[in-house]
C-alpha cells in the first residue's frame, strides 16, 4: 500500500511542478525532495527542459518525457537498461493506480475510525492529508503575503487548501526570465494524466492560479526545494536513450 501511495503522491508533485515550467531557451535545475513515507529520506535530483522535452534524474535512474513523440522513457543507469511507454499506455497505468489507491484509501479510512487519536494522527501524516480526501473534495489555492528568498530568488507563498483546510504550499518566483513562454508544452500531457487521477486533476486546476516558477512545493507531506537554477540551451542528446542500453519491458508500476 505504501508503494502505491508514494508513487501516486510523487506523480502529483511532478505533474503539478512540471506545469509551472515555462522557459523559452531551456532550463536546468537541481532539487532536494524530502519524503516522510520513506523515513525522511532526501532525494537529490536534476531536471532539464527544452521545447517538447523534459528529463528528471535521481540516483541511478532517469525519466524522460518526449512530448514531441508522446513517449515516456524510464532509464536504469546502473543496469544500463531502459523501458518505454506511450502516453496512452501511461494513462492506462495511471488509471489502474488510481483505482487501487481509492480502494486502499477507503479501507484505511475505515480502519482510522477505530484508531486512538495519536495513532490516527500519525497515520494521516504518513499517508499525506492531500491523499486522504474524496474525489469530490474542493481544492483551492490562495496567494498569501508571505515572502522569503529561496535559491537566491525572491519568492511568494501560495497555500493549497482542501475543503478549507491547508494541505500544502507552493513558493514561486517570477525572477526566472522567460518562464511564461512555453507552458503550453506541458499542458496537454498534464491534462491527460489529470483525467486519469481525479485528485491530480483538482490540483492541476488549482495550480492555474499560481504565478511563477515553483521553487518549493509541499504536497502530501512531500517537500521539493529547488537548490540551483541555470538557464541554458540543453542539448537534444540529453533527451535520448544512451547508446548501448538494453530495452526491457516496463517494470510494474502498480500492485497486482
Amino acid at each position: 500500500m505504501k508503494n502505491i501511495i508514494s508513487k501516486a503522491a510523487l506523480l502529483i508533485v511532478l505533474t503539478a511542478t512540471v506545469v509551472g515550467i515555462t522557459v523559452s531557451q531551456g532550463l536546468f535545475w537541481e532539487s532536494k525532495t524530502v519524503v516522510p513515507m520513506a523515513n525522511g529520506k532526501e532525494i537529490l535530483s536534476t531536471s532539464s527542459y527544452r521545447t517538447q522535452m523534459f528529463k528528471q534524474s535521481s540516483e541511478n535512474n532517469a525519466t524522460i518525457f518526449r512530448l514531441d513523440k508522446k513517449m515516456m522513457y524510464m532509464i536504469d543507469n546502473q543496469e544500463k537498461e531502459y523501458s518505454e511507454m506511450t502516453f496512452t499506455e501511461l494513462e492506462a497505468y495511471a488509471k489502474k493506480a488510481n483505482k487501487q489507491l481509492e480502494g486502499k484509501m477507503a479501507e484505511m479510512n475505515e480502519q482510522l475510525k477505530n484508531m486512538p487519536p495519536e495513532q490516527k494522527k500519525m497515520m494521516e501524516q504518513m499517508m499525506g492529508s492531500a491523499l486522504m480526501g474524496g474525489k469530490d473534495s474542493k481544492i483551492d489555492v490562495v496567494k498569501t503575503g508571505e515572502k522569503k528568498t529561496i535559491c537566491g530568488y525572491s519568492s511568494v507563498k501560495y497555500t493549497m487548501k482542501e475543503n478549507g483546510k491547508e494541505i500544502g504550499s507552493i513558493w514561486t518566483t517570477t525572477g526566472v526570465p522567460g518562464y511564461d513562454k512555453m507552458q503550453k508544452d506541458m499542458k496537454e500531457f498534464s491534462q491527460r494524466m489529470a483525467g486519469q487521477m481525479p485528485k491530480a486533476g483538482q490540483m492541476m486546476e488549482a495550480f492555474k492560479k499560481v504565478e511563477g516558477f515553483p521553487v518549493q512545493t509541499t504536497i502530501a507531506g512531500i517537500t521539493t526545494t529547488v537548490t540551483k537554477i541555470e538557464q541554458k540551451a540543453v542539448a537534444a542528446s540529453e533527451f535520448e536513450i544512451p547508446a548501448g542500453y538494453k530495452k526491457v519491458a516496463p517494470k510494474q508500476l502498480t500492485d497486482d
